[in-house]
């Protein structure tokens, strides 16, 4: 059902200022102030001013420079995340580093096994060929007999000259020379000592004629001269036994009288001759 008595806003609200009226205090009529609450501003002084504003240019300063540091921190955050990004990169390079450096420490070592037993079996070559250089050195050559120094021997016994002759027998006995001349080379070394006084010597050749060359022509001129050496060495028996086997044993008819009238010289002699 609708109000037959219509409502003014502007009654309303005055409605409402009234009742609201009724509570506010009123305003008091004077003001007491506490002088120690009391604050008094006086405008600063030109030094006070100065040093506010140097204090304030300092906090300026300081502001300034924390917010570089602040800057520069995080330049150096930067900077230390580069840092370890490159420190696991060199690690990673000096592990392979390491391991390229010890995987050549091995090819090296290896490499010098092989050159130590490289270098000892070239010791052992070397010393195995040395050893075949000195025995090769010690194995004499073969001297080829010839037939002009047998002939310079002869030549130089025939003129005196025993020292040069025996110098040129002994060569050609270690020529290998033909076996008919053997016995004559020994007898031209026998006769040379024999005529150099050294009769120990002679006597070893022409034994051996006796012994070696039973068939040569030189075999009872060997006799003879053992006959001689022993006769000349005081030993009269053993010289005049050599004579008498030298008789039995059938020599050249143009021996018999030299060896028989060797045999007389020795007995009818008291002593034996001196040349």
């Amino acid at each position: 059902m609708k109000s037959i008595i219509p409502v003014s806003p502007i009654l309303i609200f005055s409605m409402f200022l009234i009742s609201c009226g009724g509570y506010l205090p009123s305003a008091p009529s004077n003001w007491s102030a506490n002088p120690t609450e009391m604050h008094v501003w006086d405008p600063p002084d030109a030094e006070t001013l100065a040093k506010r504003r140097e204090n304030q240019q300092y906090l300026d300063n300081l502001t300034s420079e924390i917010e570089r540091l602040f800057i520069n921190q995080a330049s150096l955050t930067q900077q230390g995340t580069t840092m370890d990004n490159l420190t696991l990169k060199t690690d990673a390079k000096i592990r392979r580093s390491e391991k390229e450096f010890s995987d050549q420490m091995d090819k090296e070592i290896d490499r010098s096994k092989k050159m130590q037993s490289d270098i000892k079996e070239t010791q052992e070559k070397l010393k195995q060929a040395e050893e075949n250089l000195k025995k090769r050195a010690e194995i004499i050559p073969p001297i080829i007999f010839s037939s002009s120094n047998y002939n310079a021997a002869m030549k130089a016994f025939s003129q005196g000259q025993y020292r040069i002759s025996l110098r040129l027998f002994n060569n050609l006995i270690q020529q290998n020379p033909p076996t008919f001349l053997k016995d004559n080379i020994h007898f031209g070394l026998g006769s040379s000592y024999f005529r150099l006084k050294k009769y120990s010597q002679a006597q070893k050749h022409f034994q051996k004629i006796l012994d070696d060359f039973q068939m040569g022509d030189k075999r009872f001129n060997s006799y003879v001269m053992l006959g001689l050496i022993h006769n000349l060495q005081g030993e009269k028996s053993r010289a005049l036994y050599l004579l008498d086997e030298a008789l039995s044993n059938n020599p050249p008819e143009r021996m018999k009288p030299l060896i028989s009238r060797l045999i007389r010289n020795i007995n009818e002699e008291p002593s034996h001759a001196t040349n």
